[in-house]
Parts: C-alpha cells; sequence; structure tokens
C-alpha cells in the first residue's frame, strides 16, 4: 500500500486532466463537476469524495509517528 499526501493527489489529479485534455473532458469522462474540480486545482478546496473516487484513490487516517520524549 502506498500513501500520498495532499499535494501528492493534486499531482496526479493534474496529470490525469491533462491526459484526457482538459477540465471539461475529465468531467465528463468522469461526472464531476467542472467549477469543483477547477477549485481543487486552483487549492481553493480540498478533493471531493467523487474525485478521489475517480481518481481509484481512498482516504485513510495514519497517525503521525511518535517524536523522542513526546508524551
Amino acid at each position: 500500500m502506498s500513501f500520498l499526501e495532499l499535494k501528492d493527489v493534486i499531482h496526479l489529479l493534474r496529470s490525469e486532466v491533462e491526459r484526457v485534455g482538459g477540465q471539461a473532458g475529465w468531467s465528463k469522462k468522469t461526472g464531476n463537476n467542472r467549477a469543483v474540480l477547477n477549485k481543487v486545482l486552483n487549492g481553493h478546496q480540498p478533493p471531493t469524495k467523487s474525485i478521489i473516487r475517480a481518481l481509484k484513490l481512498r482516504v485513510v487516517f495514519v497517525p503521525e509517528p511518535k517524536l523522542p520524549h513526546s508524551k
């Protein structure tokens, strides 16, 4: 299993959007709202569940490692 940070997800999303020729094409192909996609790509909102699913990803929560001398 690989873990991606938000910046990695956005990078993957940008690549997929470019691969299909643009935001309108990716939105039509995946059924996602183009305006929402644009906001995500411009950093105005995080990826929606629908966008994450379209990228064939899922959200998981991973605890941060404990630092030495932490309680």
